[in-house]
């Protein structure tokens, strides 16, 4: 019997150190190891004993990318918990910063981790060498994007005007007129992107699995609806009777699952569960002939692209009904409660956790979408590389690559503590 064993120390161009283990025997898949080797971070823990009014700045040092949805989705769970009532302007203008900060990872996704696998490029740095404009676009939205989560949260990384109930800074008409005005300005290029990203030739793998994403039944919800599987749907403060989190000897990340079953969040995943793209978009898809449903991994690439399309034009309709805001102390009505948000990240749906007693933390809880993901990200390259297990070790080691990066793994977010008993 011939046995082989294929690995990759370091898995490139995603955030994160991860690892990848392939062990055939006569060309035949026997395990596939997906290892998340980054030191926990233990988030959970040091928030303890923290005041509620620093709850959601901690949380948004998870991460560098994933910063504002951890900031929202833990401010929520806050205001959740303590009774705060949050104004309807105040949630627009959130869903404003957070849809801003959405387009600026797909961008930095798309470009520079994934494209270069399909343009058989390196790095960016070598696509720039080739084709300059392509690069210079990718940087013009990402400035663009960055601009406007700036405008609104005070930076353009760890948004910093974000309080319980509201806002720390005056948000005027001519912020949201910038807004809107930046918006309009990348909207042509956030079409050109689909349009390539819909264009390129992906792996034809497909595998039926579970999705999971908020739904509301109308649109394609980011701050707000209930979690919804392909066989059932629940209020986010329901995540424990349904999720349950677990941990494997070889991995540093919590994982997870849904009614016993894998499932994927992430771009792919809203589209498939929430049938609502704005027409423009749905019409850039289908002269692609893209359609969703579909269990096609590598599709979550086209899915993040197209879903940029979306919601620029929801942000932008949503700019133009919201009203100018003024900064008002917020007192809470408890000091004591627990409080749960679920929200969706670049990466898919992000759950935050929270109890309090006399104002000050006493238990925290976080599950990142790549936590999420990791089991089924595993599954599915055991199922691909079935298929090709008689490939060069090369070949075997580029596609699994091709998949993995796809999911945008967020390796920091997923690792945080772990409870034994």
């Amino acid at each position: 019997m011939a046995k082989r064993r294929i690995s990759i120390k370091e898995i490139t161009k995603i955030e994160g150190h991860a690892n990848l283990s392939v062990e055939l025997e006569d060309d035949k898949i026997r395990r596939v190891i997906f290892g998340v080797h980054e030191g926990s971070r233990y988030f959970e823990a040091f928030m303890k004993g923290k005041n509620y009014m620093y709850i959601h700045e901690l949380a948004g040092k998870v991460c560098g990318i994933c910063t504002v949805a951890h900031e929202l989705a833990s401010i929520k769970a806050v205001e959740n918990a303590l009774e705060i009532e949050v104004p309807e302007n105040v949630e627009r203008i959130r869903e404003m910063m957070l849809i801003s900060s959405h387009i600026q990872s797909h961008i930095l996704h798309l470009y520079f981790l994934a494209l270069p696998d399909y343009v058989n490029a390196e790095s960016a740095i070598e696509m720039a060498e080739r084709d300059y404009d392509l690069v210079k676009k990718a940087f013009r939205i990402k400035e663009a994007t960055n601009y406007m989560t700036a405008l609104l949260g005070g930076r353009e990384v760890q948004p910093c005007t974000l309080v319980p109930g509201g806002f720390s800074k005056r948000i005027t008409k001519d912020v949201i007129e910038r807004y809107i005005k930046k918006m309009k300005e990348i909207y042509p290029l956030l079409v050109e992107t689909a349009e390539l990203f819909s264009s390129l030739e992906y792996p034809h793998f497909e595998r039926k699995s579970d999705y999971v994403s908020l739904y509301d039944g109308k649109s394609i919800p980011l701050y707000n609806g209930k979690i919804k599987t392909l066989h059932m749907e629940f209020e986010g403060e329901e995540y424990e009777k349904h999720f349950e989190e677990y941990v494997v000897n070889y991995s540093s990340a919590k994982r997870s699952l849904v009614g016993g079953r894998d499932y994927m969040v992430g771009a792919l995943a809203r589209l498939n569960i929430n049938p609502y793209l704005r027409e423009e978009a749905k019409d850039i898809a289908l002269s692609y002939s893209i359609k969703f449903p579909s269990d096609r991994v590598a599709w979550i690439n086209v899915a993040q692209a197209i879903e940029n399309v979306h919601y620029a034009i929801e942000a932008m309709e949503i700019a133009d009904n919201v009203k100018e805001y003024e900064p008002m102390h917020i007192s809470p009505k408890n000091i004591d409660g627990e409080g749960i948000s679920a929200i969706e990240a670049p990466r898919g749906l992000l759950i935050h956790h929270y109890k309090f007693k006399n104002g000050k933390c006493t238990y925290a809880n976080i599950i990142t979408p790549t936590a999420m993901n990791t089991e089924n990200i595993e599954r599915n390259l055991e199922e691909y590389l079935k298929d090709i297990a008689g490939e060069s070790d090369e070949v075997i080691k580029k596609e699994a690559e091709k998949i993995i990066r796809a999911y945008d793994p967020c390796i920091s977010c997923s690792v945080h503590v772990i409870r034994t008993k």
